[in-house]
């Protein structure tokens, strides 16, 4: 099976949507657990010495899963707070 770009994204976003909302509904120590773990997550901690060095490809990876996990916990809050 083959997808074009905007079939993956179309997908992955379908996904984001479920993810943030299954996060959202989980209530208690679970919940509370699941939520810090993304939310600690969601940045991206680089312990490069020379701060202008031009990232490689792991460290692209590494920010757009950072990057994920912060749109994943913005939605899940904004469901939470919208109940």
């Amino acid at each position: 099976m083959s997808a074009n770009p905007d079939t993956l994204e179309g997908r992955l976003l379908a996904q984001r949507k479920v993810l943030a909302r299954l996060v959202a509904a989980l209530d208690g120590p679970a919940g509370d657990e699941l939520r810090d773990y993304i939310r600690d997550r969601s940045h991206m901690i680089a312990d490069e010495e020379d701060p202008g060095a031009v990232p490689g490809e792991g460290l692209s990876i590494e920010g757009a899963l950072a990057d994920e996990m912060h749109h994943i916990f913005e939605a899940a809050e904004a469901h939470r707070k919208a109940v």
